[in-house]
């Protein structure tokens, strides 16, 4: 996608999660598109305070409508405060994008309770506060789109990564309950599935504090991780795909977004098209049966690319 000014509306962005990765990469092609873009870090004076630094100085030397703002989506007041911010700066909110997201990897049995809950807050709960701070506005207004970035480790689980699996599957549950529940009212949501693309998230990975659990798997989860570092390496794309993906989202005219986009390379697309076309047919079966079909909104096709 090129970086030139879109020719559609310009949208106002709310992308969080957008001190490096898949988020960086995306406020800073929003922007480069002309579009007005609030880049939300976490501790924007410390630990974050170069990538603000470094954002502040791209609006700054390309004339482009970005923000750097401060939310930490473990926090509803923090969620509150930014999307506030948004509205008083802008006037107005066209899309949310739930990027935030951390990774903890390692055998399940080995995480404490209190582990697992850390990861299901930055992941699920993140996106479910920002979104409750956005929805009264964007309902008020008649229209409005929540973009989550999903992962395809949501519909299959690899060994040692069972918290980020789980993470991911709630997350795109809540995608499409929020599809259903908030079409009446103009607002859209939908799902980025990416595949294993390098990022710095890896960096940032928090193992669980149980060590001696750890140890008992000992060769087997050294060998596992060690072969995905190495096939990972081997096929590793550009995730600006990724940051793409969800552009072209952000510029759909509304009510033509796929409830869910996966990106993947090519060799895994053909499975993933067949298990989404068979996932749609359980859900208008299911809901038939159920007799509830008539609460359940119309879906574009999920998109492979």
């Amino acid at each position: 996608m090129s970086d030139v000014t879109t020719t559609t509306r310009p949208r106002t962005v709310l992308v969080t999660g957008a001190s490096s990765g898949f988020g960086r990469l995306t406020v800073e092609t929003l922007a480069r598109r002309g579009h007005g873009v609030f880049a939300a870090l976490r501790d924007t004076a410390g630990r974050n305070a170069g990538a603000a630094a470094e954002l502040a100085e791209l609006a700054s030397a390309q004339g482009a409508d970005l923000r750097v703002i401060e939310l930490d989506v473990t926090d509803q007041a923090s969620a509150d405060r930014a999307v506030g911010a948004v509205l008083e700066v802008a006037g107005r909110l066209d899309v949310v994008v739930n990027n935030a997201g951390s990774i903890f990897p390692g055998p399940v049995e080995a995480f404490s309770a209190e582990e697992a809950l850390r990861q299901l807050d930055v992941n699920v709960l993140g996106a479910l506060r920002v979104n409750r701070a956005a929805l009264p506005h964007l309902r008020e207004q008649g229209h409005g789109v929540l973009v989550q970035v999903g992962s395809l480790s949501g519909r299959v689980t690899l060994p040692f990564s069972g918290l980020y699996s789980a993470s991911k599957a709630a997350l795109g549950s809540l995608t499409e309950a929020w599809h259903h529940e908030l079409a009446p009212f103009g607002v859209e949501s939908v799902v980025v599935e990416a595949a294993s693309y390098p990022t710095s998230i890896g960096t940032n990975a928090v193992p669980p504090a149980d060590t001696a659990r750890t140890g008992v798997y000992g060769d087997t989860m050294t060998r596992f991780v060690t072969e995905l570092v190495r096939r990972t390496a081997e096929t590793a794309g550009d995730p600006q795909e990724v940051a793409d993906a969800l552009v072209e989202l952000v510029e759909m005219p509304d009510g033509t977004r796929p409830v869910r986009t996966v990106v993947a390379p090519e060799e895994q697309r053909d499975a993933v098209r067949a298990a989404g076309r068979a996932a749609q047919e359980a859900a208008r079966v299911v809901s038939a049966d159920m007799g509830v079909a008539a609460f359940m909104a119309a879906a574009t096709p999920s998109t492979v690319r």
